[in-house]
């Protein structure tokens, strides 16, 4: 007897459309495509809450298979409080996240603790709780090799699907001082995937 219940289709991801080259500026508006004006610099410089780049966020959330980050300094905010720069990134996850494949190099800071990085196991749980047709199980992995072992990296940057930015201060714009992102490069047409691939396999997974 064949049973009753169909075969459950999950609907292919949206193909995201791919942007623009762009340079975005970190600004208390949360980014422009000019340099801040000098006393917007010293505003954003002299802030507890410098603001992080909307679009690098909207992005993040928008990825179909993955979120890529190099950054020695991802989650040591400037204020010293890990969890606050953890809450921070966690934002651009939501629940309904498409993306599965969420790899964070960084380097390893006596202030993060295994607690601390645990938050990201469990923000992934949440995300595959949430959604029970997901196509793949979201696995959010970090890495803290990135000095001990792969100390000939300096900019720091991301792939997310296929698009590579390159950040001059901290991925995601929360760097106070005038610093800079560009976006709209396709990271394969650079070896952006290949290359990091190579640097996240010199170190065992924490």
């Amino acid at each position: 007897m064949k049973p009753f219940a169909r075969d459950i289709v999950i609907a292919p991801k949206p193909e995201r459309p791919f942007p623009d080259k762009k340079i975005l500026w970190g600004s208390q508006d949360g980014g422009q495509n000019r340099f801040p004006t000098i006393f917007a610099a010293y505003d954003r410089k002299h802030s507890d809450n410098p603001v992080p780049l909307k679009k690098f966020g909207e992005a993040v959330s928008e990825a179909q298979e993955r979120v890529w980050i190099v950054d020695e300094y991802l989650l040591k905010s400037d204020s010293g409080n890990p969890a606050e720069r953890i809450e921070q990134i966690l934002t651009w996850l939501p629940l309904r996240l498409a993306a599965s494949d969420i790899r964070l190099l960084t380097k390893r800071h006596q202030e993060i603790g295994e607690d601390d990085l645990n938050k990201f196991q469990k923000y992934a749980q949440e995300i595959n709780d949430s959604a029970a047709r997901r196509e793949k199980e979201c696995r959010i992995e970090i890495r803290l090799h990135l000095k001990q072992d792969c100390d000939f990296i300096h900019d720091r940057f991301a792939i997310i699907d296929d698009e590579l930015w390159n950040f001059g201060g901290t991925v995601g714009g929360f760097h106070s001082r005038v610093s800079a992102a560009s976006r709209g490069w396709r990271a394969v047409d650079h070896g952006a995937i290949d290359f990091f691939e190579e640097i996240w396999n010199k170190g065992e997974r924490k």
